[in-house]
């Protein structure tokens, strides 16, 4: 039976974590790009309402996420034609996205109608419906267009903060 959580879990946020207050487009793009919070606040945001579960068998429902489409921001840097993943990068953690999968996926700066909190990832969180929780990356700094899937250590790190379950399933997912 899964555990039906009424809001998200407060993590404290590590010391070493610096909080972006940019982000940076990088990679195979025509117009790189740093943006500071009050340019991100100004495109266009797009609301999600999703149930957020995760491995460790705990399910938090109708949150209400509010952020840029990363179609959009990715649009604005203009990848390159050999473009075909994006790296989401927080400091030395990074999941890695195939361009042709970001359809609904958010960089979120609102939840429930206010602004993010440092525990729950501000400036910016990535979202991602239906995909596992792990790839809801916090503090995130850095957007990379790649040709290739490279080796981003999200999975492994998220992986190791779990303690070993007969019940967990390999999936965590924000339902879309």
């Amino acid at each position: 039976m899964k555990d039906r959580r009424i809001d998200l879990p407060v993590h404290p946020v590590p010391a070493k974590t610096r909080m972006p207050t940019a982000l940076r487009l990088q990679g195979l793009i025509s117009r790189r790009q740093v943006l500071r919070k009050v340019d991100l606040a100004a495109l266009p945001h797009t609301e999600i309402s999703a149930d957020f579960s995760c491995e460790e068998r705990w399910t938090v429902p109708g949150l209400r996420w509010r952020g840029v489409a990363l179609q959009t921001l990715i649009a604005r840097a203009q990848p390159l034609p050999e473009a075909r993943f994006l790296r989401v990068g927080a400091g030395a953690y990074e999941v890695t996205l195939a361009l042709d999968s970001l359809d609904g996926a958010l960089l979120c700066d609102a939840l429930d109608g206010k602004p993010l909190s440092p525990e729950h990832g501000a400036p910016w969180r990535l979202l991602v419906p239906g995909d596992r929780c792990f790839t809801s990356v916090k503090w995130v700094d850095r957007l990379e267009v790649t040709s290739g899937r490279g080796e981003p250590p999200g999975e492994r790190v998220a992986r190791s903060r779990l303690r070993p379950s007969p019940f967990m399933s390999g999936h965590c997912r924000v339902a879309s």
